[in-house]
């Protein structure tokens, strides 16, 4: 539980899920301060602005394929919309 993480009142650890080029992660780190301590994103395209702005933050990528015991903890989950596709749930072409 974050409860139980060394954590400072102003400095809350956050995990971004379907990071993105972390826009929201960005309004997160305004709004409540603290730190990002790993996003996941699987399209290269974004994970190399999270890997430009955030050098430091490891990108656990697929979310499918993650062992979620090995991860930190973290006190405040964001999370964008995943892409269907690479996730193979939605068909490569919009029907409507």
């Amino acid at each position: 539980m974050c409860a139980d993480l060394p954590v400072t009142l102003h400095q809350p650890s956050i995990g971004s899920l379907c990071s993105g080029y972390g826009g929201l992660d960005l309004g997160v780190q305004t709004v409540l301060g603290g730190t990002i301590a790993w996003h996941a994103e699987v399209d290269p395209g974004p994970a190399r602005i999270l890997s430009r702005h955030w050098p430091a933050v490891p990108n656990l990528g697929d979310i499918t394929a993650v062992n979620w015991a090995d991860v930190p903890e973290v006190c405040v989950l964001t999370a964008g919309f995943p892409c269907q596709r690479r996730l193979g749930r939605r068909p490569s072409r919009r029907t409507g």
